[in-house]
């Protein structure tokens, strides 16, 4: 059957889709799995001697059970079959106690190991270049530190302790019935051809499978979450159908191909069986003509057929287990290709003691595309902010705010160029607080405590009285009232604003980015919030989009933007002295009349579109602020 057109998977060691996060290949899969288990190989081969000794006490089994029944045949008295089944007792329980003991240990190694793994993942996620999440879909990154990781974990916990001790068990009764007579042992290797056939087409074939799966499971989830995000756009343009027409059929896809993954399964299952019916008839009439010749005793064929039969359910587990571990190999390869695809850990150095104050930033030739994109949305930047100051950047939408301050926040490396914090490129922390609002589950002091995880009572209500947040003080609410989730406090998005402004006190960094910081504040607390932004930019170099211009006029300088380039920067009133355009947008803000209107009307209708809509967002989920 042909399978339906899929997107192509991608390999980490070829040019990855700009679209999409990596997939690492099955070679650096192994090569990442090899060298976690390395690292604790002491408790590996001390496990692996465990599974194995349990292995061989249940061998034991099949050549006690043939003494019996030789034993009876010639009747060689009570006492000697009592003897035989006293052994057999005893190699039954300490086989189930060493497979016991064994399977613990090895649920616990593997446990630590993808442990490992999971946080390496999630604070490779939380590495990666914020544009690169944008252009992937959250749900990718979603699916891959949830649904990938669980199916690692499921495959771990409940298949890899049954295969290993399987795959002993094998070895072993291959050997076993060598050791009784080679030429049942070759009989019973007749299923062997069956078998690796099964298995290579269900390898061959499986992959490629359970990894569209993985793609398309993401891709519907990523329609779930944009049509909850824009639930609001969708009901006033009444697109309702449209979306959920959408999402039946990235629903009917991923369920058509996991419908050729079922197929696949039941044919290889078929297979597997008819494999055994060829060893297992192979291996009687074997025994049953030597027994005929005199060439084995009748112990002899009971043990090798005993033999056989053990291997049904150990190659049988081995085989049909290959389905889960296909799936969890999918899921490792999108693991391995999160941690591949992350940029190396860099430690932002320390102010030094004693140093002068805020650090000079320096933008030098910098161009940014977005994947995908047809044209830059920076080109040639080239500014130089003082340290200490105040700088706003303005312009019409799409104009390159909102990238220029986010690259400026590390949130997204320049095609080319230089973005120099402090003493060299790429150097300093910096915060950046966006546009972007969200309330954290937890108290308020939990909430706060996200930039200044030592901070205490004290420095947290200082902040908030700083800040101008008295109200979250107030009797009934306080550093103890739970926000957020099914259960607490909602708090409206100003007020959420508000306390993401009262984190960078607690997080006091040297280089502050906000990209209009007062985006989500009404007309009534405006006012409150720009004097909290006011206060939280005092001492520190500071760049803001702004776009609303009254806080331009507030900065000491103005950069301008216009087309991904610098047009205009000075001073605010040296702008509206030049007669430039920037005194052309002001003159159209503040209607000719030289004041802004007191609703504060805003330079352009929503936040840069075109190349400003996809600017990268912080390297957290909710993107309300975070240090670099």
């Amino acid at each position: 059957m042909t399978p339906p057109a899929t997107v192509p998977i991608t390999d980490t060691t070829s040019a990855p889709d700009p679209a999409r996060l990596p997939v690492a290949s099955p070679a650096r899969t192994r090569r990442e799995i090899v060298r976690r288990l390395a690292l604790r190989r002491g408790r590996l081969a001390l496990t692996l001697l465990v599974l194995l000794a349990g292995a061989a006490a249940a061998l034991t089994t099949p050549p006690l059970l043939g003494a019996v029944v030789d034993a009876v045949a010639g009747q060689s008295g009570r006492g000697r079959v009592i003897a035989l089944g006293a052994a057999l007792a005893g190699a039954s329980l300490v086989s189930a106690v060493l497979t016991y003991a064994g399977g613990r240990m090895l649920v616990g190694l593997v446990q630590d190991t993808l442990a490992g793994l999971r946080e390496d993942v999630f604070e490779a996620a939380m590495r990666l270049p914020a544009d690169t999440l944008e252009s992937s879909g959250s749900s990718d990154v979603v699916s891959r530190v949830t649904g990938d990781v669980e199916a690692v974990s499921e495959a771990a916990s409940g298949v890899l302790p049954d295969i290993t001790g399987a795959g002993l068990t094998v070895v072993l009764t291959v050997a076993g019935l060598a050791v009784l007579d080679p030429r049942l042992a070759l009989a019973g290797l007749s299923c062997v051809p069956l078998h690796w056939y099964a298995t290579r087409r269900f390898l061959t074939r499986s992959h490629r499978v359970y990894a569209d799966i993985r793609l398309l499971e993401a891709g519907r989830g990523q329609t779930v979450i944009e049509a909850v995000r824009g639930a609001e756009t969708i009901r006033a343009y009444r697109t309702q159908d449209t979306h959920l027409a959408e999402l039946a059929d990235r629903g009917e896809r991923a369920i058509d191909r996991q419908r050729d993954g079922a197929k696949l399964r039941n044919s290889f299952y078929g297979l597997l069986n008819t494999a055994e019916f060829v060893g297992l008839a192979a291996l009687l009439a074997t025994g049953y003509v030597l027994l005929g010749r005199g060439a084995i005793t009748l112990g002899t064929a009971t043990a090798a057929a005993l033999y056989f039969h053990r291997l049904f359910g150990p190659i049988g587990l081995l085989l049909t287990s290959l389905d889960d571990i296909q799936r969890a190999t999918v899921g490792l390869a999108r693991l391995v290709g999160v941690t591949d695809a992350a940029p190396p850990r860099t430690a932002d150095p320390a102010p030094a003691a004693g140093s002068a104050g805020p650090p000079a930033i320096a933008v030098t030739g910098v161009h940014y595309t977005y994947p995908g994109a047809a044209r830059e949305a920076l080109r040639d930047i080239t500014l130089t902010i003082p340290a200490g100051a105040t700088v706003a950047l303005v312009g019409a939408s799409g104009s390159g705010k909102s990238t220029l301050a986010r690259l400026i926040a590390g949130s997204g490396i320049p095609d080319s160029g230089v973005i120099g914090v402090g003493s060299g490129p790429e150097h300093g922390p910096r915060y950046l607080v966006t546009q972007e609002v969200h309330l954290f589950g937890g108290t308020l002091a939990d909430n706060l405590r996200l930039a200044g995880p030592g901070a205490g009572d004290a420095e947290l209500t200082s902040a908030l009285r700083e800040t101008g947040a008295d109200w979250a003080l107030e009797p009934g609410r306080g550093l103890d009232a739970v926000l957020g989730g099914p259960d607490g406090a909602a708090l409206d998005d100003g007020s959420v604003q508000h306390l993401a402004l009262a984190r960078v006190l607690l997080a006091d960094p040297p280089v502050l980015v906000l990209d209009e910081p007062t985006a989500e504040s009404g007309p009534a607390n405006r006012a409150l919030l720009g004097a909290a932004l006011e206060r939280v930019t005092r001492g520190r170099t500071s760049v803001i989009v702004a776009h609303r211009l009254e806080q331009a006029r507030e900065c000491d300088r103005v950069v301008l933007l216009k087309d991904g380039r610098v047009a205009e920067q000075g001073t605010h009133d040296a702008l509206l002295a030049s007669g430039g355009e920037y005194a052309s947008l002001w003159r159209a803000y503040t209607g000719g009349s030289g004041e802004p209107a007191a609703a504060g009307a805003r330079t352009d209708t929503n936040a840069d579109s075109t190349s400003d809509s996809t600017a990268p967002a912080p390297d957290t989920a909710a993107g309300t602020d975070k240090e670099h």
